[in-house]
């Protein structure tokens, strides 16, 4: 699959510490470097390129209005020459203007508002609007959910298969954040195609497990049959965890910003409190719970940093 390099790879491996015996890793995927980082710039690099192939001059995507998908997308479109529109969804909160949304502004997108319950006609109108306007308009789906997502991790994963070799670690298993699915799937498809033992643990910051590993296995089996791969792996081998979620998507509680602050203060590292933030604190509870030993554990830092600043109250709670 073509693919446009605008990202900072590989991104680095730190250790971070032993807990309970085994050894705590970091990949430091917020790193990719591209407009703040994260997982999205991966997948963005081949969107990218298919959307410049195929002579597209603007690019649409989907989200909510503190998006880390929205901001790459449009940091993307910006450094291509591109017209950005981001369709948003509609909230009763009052719209915090610091975080992702700050760069929409900063990267000029045109902002398209829509109930949650048209989301499919509101990308409809958009797309015969802006062809009727001239563009030829190029559509990514919400967190660059779709098979060139889903490459980007694979490859991802082959990234860490090398940095196994120059480090001499095997990783018996990777945590992640895991939310659209596209990011694991990658990874699952990595491990599959590379006969690796290691175990991928996605923590869910929103779905329910049924959902969530249906979305997963989906993409696997969508992608496995675009590039004539075998699948397998069943659909109850993946381990999707949504134990974390807690009341949803975004809510914040006190274990997650303690743990935030945790991270912080023994490395240096920041985490988000909608992502890595709760997916890190799934992590060690797991491992206390599951009574892993000795094991080396990849944490993957999907990104995200914006977020912590737009629930920074959280963090004042006693």
């Amino acid at each position: 699959m073509d693919r446009l390099q605008f990202t900072n790879l590989p991104t680095p491996i730190s250790f971070f510490e032993k807990y309970a015996s085994n050894k705590i890793y970091i990949k430091r995927d917020d790193l990719t470097d591209f407009s703040l980082g994260g997982n999205k710039a991966r997948k963005l690099e081949y969107f990218m390129a298919d959307a410049l192939n195929n002579n597209c001059d603007c690019l649409v995507t989907y989200g909510g209005h503190q998006s880390n998908h929205n901001r790459i997308t449009a940091a993307a479109a910006s450094k291509y020459g591109m017209k950005i529109v981001l369709i948003l969804s509609k909230t009763d909160e009052e719209i915090n203007k610091n975080g992702n949304y700050f760069f929409y502004s900063l990267y000029d997108a045109e902002i398209v508002w829509t109930e949650t319950d048209k989301v499919p006609q509101t990308i409809d109108s958009t797309l015969s609007k802006l062809i009727k306007r001239g563009y030829n308009p190029y559509f990514i789906q919400g967190g660059g959910h779709g098979n060139l997502g889903t490459h980007a991790y694979r490859v991802a994963y082959e990234e860490i298969l090398k940095q196994e070799v120059t480090n001499n670690i095997k990783y018996d298993y990777i945590f992640l954040a895991s939310g659209t699915g596209t990011t694991q799937a990658g990874l699952e498809v990595g491990v599959m195609a590379n006969s690796s033992h290691t175990k991928i643990a996605g923590i869910s910051v929103a779905r329910n497990k049924t959902r969530g590993t249906d979305v997963i296995y989906e993409s696997m089996k969508d992608y496995c049959e675009h590039q004539n791969i075998e699948m397998k792996i069943n659909k109850q081998d993946i381990w999707f965890d949504d134990s974390y979620v807690g009341k949803g998507y975004a809510d914040i509680y006190s274990d997650i910003t303690d743990t935030i602050k945790y991270v912080a203060k023994k490395s240096a590292i920041i985490l988000d409190p909608v992502y890595t933030g709760k997916a890190f604190y799934g992590m060690l509870n797991t491992v206390k719970q599951k009574n892993i030993r000795d094991k080396n554990i990849l944490f993957i830092h999907t990104g995200g940093i914006p977020l912590i600043f737009t629930h920074a109250e959280a963090f004042e709670r006693k």
